[in-house]
């Protein structure tokens, strides 16, 4: 017993000589990164981690290949965030990262091969990621164009997988493995040109999110997306520079579960007047920075979106008024940004009014890069009496508190001074500003004013003051009449019937004629 004891301490001691005189990697100051580099050394050689401590982050370069099941012997530890860098890696051998890393549920791991300053040509064999739940997966600047899905195997989850600044044009779809992806992004791909349901990949009925953005993406072809295959949540294709057309017919059926449609930043300059929004019908967040909103707004996007709760317009261009014939009623909308586009005054306050008369809730309207001025008060003052305080306008911190900003934002002082995260101009922080007298304002404006006076500051309790005074008006006629019915009552039941004068009963006096007559 003695012996084996003996010979277990001894080997544990060459062990540990082994790590701390190991020339390929080496562990951090304070123990948290687990750096492995070939070097000047032979490429071939294979780095050895199992005798090292669990660390956050390993970090391997140059190596020829990395091995299966490099991290077997790891003892991961539980409610950790955990790091694999590969980096100028030649191959990765199938299971390199498999069920063989033993990583509590609890713990999340990220994987990113490849660096952005150097370009790789990784063989990545079949299988590599098998039978694994990674969190994060992302490939920087590979230059092959096919991806070959294959080399993810069964039951591998993953929830964000990226490929970026890679030279991808499509996936290959070859074996089909159940291969969950939750997030699929790939940006800044200069030879991704196109969209056909063939160059997609065959994960994609397990995606809720798609995101496609800084890519040369030239057109989408008919028919790449069968909505009935898919539980899209979010669809974002933006900043794609040489996209001018976005077709109609992209999407077979209605993406049921839709929650965001993300257009913005590409240079679309056709849309068809008849488009047919119908697939995206379920949208709840719409974004259409730096647009064309003419083209979008004819097409009438928002007429076909009726689940709408959030649009983003900023940064948008439009030539026309078309707030009044192409802007419905939207029942669920809760905030519309128009921040930094060329809308006229004129416009914002008939996008204004229009909200104002068909809204019962709050709405943030974010305007900023705007200019609000006192000289157009009256449409502003008529917009507030249509919606009291359910518009929230959501100005430059750096305009001046003139009247409407007073009249907005009057009841929010309190709240405003309590919460400095609130956005609002910062004049309204200065106490000792000169504050518009709203009905004075009134007054110089010639507001129409449906009858109010001016013997009160605030908005809305001559209404209410009127609100009362009709029904103590009421409750007095009400009391005049029920006493009138009592008196005439108690009159009634007073009157004494005398019998001086008897009433005559005419059939008694026509019975005594006739017995005259006899």
């Amino acid at each position: 017993m003695l012996f084996y004891t003996f010979f277990i301490l001894l080997q544990l001691n060459i062990i540990h000589s082994y790590c701390l005189t190991n020339s390929l990697c080496q562990l951090n100051d304070d123990s948290t990164i687990l750096t492995c580099n070939t070097m000047l050394n032979d490429t071939s050689l294979l780095p050895e981690i199992s005798c090292f401590p669990s660390v956050n982050t390993y970090i391997f370069y140059n190596f020829e290949q990395l091995p299966s099941h490099l991290f077997s012997n790891i003892n991961f530890l539980q409610n950790q965030f955990y790091t694999i860098k590969l980096i100028n890696i030649s191959i990765i051998n199938s299971d390199t990262f498999s069920n063989s890393i033993q990583l509590p549920e609890n713990s999340k791991l990220s994987i990113i091969i490849g660096d952005l300053n150097i370009s790789s040509n990784i063989l990545i064999q079949s299988n590599a990621f098998n039978n694994i739940n990674i969190d994060y997966l992302h490939f920087l600047n590979l230059n092959n164009t096919i991806f070959d899905t294959n080399c993810f195997g069964h039951n591998l989850n993953i929830n964000t997988l990226i490929f970026e600044q890679c030279n991808l044009t499509s996936f290959s779809n070859h074996i089909r493995k159940l291969t969950n992806v939750n997030h699929l992004v790939i940006k800044n791909s200069p030879e991704l040109k196109q969209l056909t349901q063939e160059n997609l990949p065959s994960f994609l009925p397990t995606l809720t999110s798609f995101e496609l953005s800084n890519t040369a993406l030239e057109i989408i072809h008919p028919h790449s997306f069968q909505a009935w295959s898919l539980i899209l949540e979010e669809f974002v294709i933006t900043n794609n520079t040489n996209l001018e057309i976005f077709p109609s017919d992209i999407v077979d059926g209605v993406l049921m579960k839709l929650n965001k449609l993300d257009l913005s930043y590409n240079p679309i300059k056709y849309l068809h007047s008849n488009y047919n929004w119908f697939p995206y019908s379920y949208t709840k967040n719409l974004l259409l920075k730096n647009q064309q909103l003419d083209l979008f707004l004819k097409s009438n996007i928002l007429k076909t979106l009726p689940y709408l709760e959030n649009i983003d317009l900023s940064h948008g261009f439009i030539s026309e008024n078309l707030m009044k014939n192409y802007f419905p009623n939207m029942s669920n909308l809760i905030s519309i940004d128009v921040s930094y586009t060329n809308l006229t005054e004129n416009m914002i306050i008939d996008l204004l009014t229009h909200l104002s008369q068909t809204t019962n809730h709050f709405i943030d309207i974010y305007l900023r890069g705007h200019i609000l001025n006192d000289e157009n008060f009256c449409s502003y003052f008529k917009i507030f009496q249509n919606a009291p305080n359910l518009l929230n306008l959501i100005l430059d911190n750096s305009h001046e508190c003139n009247c409407i900003v007073e009249l907005f934002y009057r009841d929010k002082l309190q709240d405003i001074n309590n919460n400095s995260l609130l956005i609002h101009p910062t004049c309204l922080l200065d106490s000792s500003r000169n504050r518009c007298d709203i009905q004075t304002q009134l007054t110089l404006s010639k507001c129409p004013t449906n009858g109010h006076t001016n013997s009160d500051d605030t908005i809305g309790d001559y209404a209410f003051g009127g609100v009362i005074a009709g029904v103590i008006v009421a409750l007095l006629l009400l009391l005049s009449l029920g006493f009138g019915v009592v008196h005439r009552i108690r009159q009634r039941r007073n009157t004494d019937l005398t019998m001086e004068k008897p009433v005559e009963n005419p059939l008694a006096a026509i019975i005594e004629e006739r017995l005259g007559n006899v």
